[in-house]
């Protein structure tokens, strides 16, 4: 029921101002007027119950929020995602946040080899397919190395007319002369070439 059915108000009727007469007043919308308040206390309760996820940890609540999708918070409401869950994935987030941003993880203290990513700092050793740094790859941001590598390995390297010589696509510092090949040196941008499927 309306609030004008509840006062006893009639409907208003389109009427043109004397003064304005390009204005008209307009009939009132039919539908739920707290809907919207309805959809900001259910964010409020949600940021609060991600306030106590992310307490102590350097991630906000509201990152939390933004990286949650509708069923997420749905689950929340019906109680299918519990207050730990919750913790995990504020852990969760900022692991991802600090990868962003070419930070190592505290838990990240071996090395493996990611065909896609070359020499990486991860919770495994050996070698794989993919790894966690695939996403910096994947969106050109930076990875570190567990050591340094040698320019001639990159995907980046760009030889010149000199058989040892090259040059960093990205920008990498470099003498005047350009980089020698197979100088090691540590490198956030380094890609190993593409493998090819056979």
């Amino acid at each position: 029921m309306s609030w004008r059915k509840m006062l006893g108000v009639e409907e208003l009727k389109p009427t043109n101002l004397p003064h304005n007469t390009h204005n008209m007043h307009k009939y009132p919308t039919n539908g739920n007027s707290a809907y919207c308040a309805d959809i900001v206390e259910r964010k409020s309760k949600m940021l609060e119950a991600l306030a106590l996820a992310c307490n102590g940890l350097s991630i906000t609540p509201n990152e939390l929020y933004e990286a949650l999708d509708s069923d997420d918070i749905e689950n929340w409401f019906d109680n299918t995602i519990s207050p730990l869950s919750l913790k995990d994935f504020a852990h969760s987030q900022l692991q991802r946040k600090l990868m962003d941003e070419g930070k190592v993880p505290e838990h990240f203290t071996l090395q493996g080899i990611c065909k896609q990513c070359g020499p990486i700092l991860s919770w495994f050793q050996g070698e794989t397919e993919s790894c966690p740094w695939c996403w910096n790859r994947l969106e050109d941001k930076p990875i570190p190395r567990p050591q340094s590598v040698q320019c001639m390995n990159c995907t980046h390297f760009k030889r010149t007319n000199h058989p040892a010589l090259g040059h960093c696509a990205r920008g990498e510092p470099e003498a005047i002369a350009g980089i020698w090949d197979t100088d090691f040196r540590y490198c956030l941008l380094f890609l190993p070439p593409k493998q090819h499927s056979r």
